[in-house]
């Protein structure tokens, strides 16, 4: 599972990721906790290379570019 800290835009990352599939990575909405962090499944073995392709992914839209935001692995 990986995470997601955005304090804006999340329901446009959900909609973004939830269903996202590129080169056979898959990432499913799981939930939200606290005020901010967004749960993903993936089924990526490497949860660090599956954040870093959310990031990325989020990274390419346009008002991506421009978000502050964290991602990474739950460990």
């Amino acid at each position: 599972m990986i995470f997601l800290n955005a304090p804006l835009k999340q329901d446009e990352i959900i909609n973004l990721l939830d269903g996202y599939d590129v080169d056979g990575v898959t990432f499913k909405f799981v939930k939200k906790e606290a005020p901010m962090k967004l749960l993903f499944e993936t089924n990526q073995d490497d949860l660090d290379a599956a954040a870093k392709m959310a990031k990325k992914a989020v990274k390419a839209t346009d008002w991506g570019a421009v978000l502050f935001f964290q991602a990474g692995a739950v460990k």
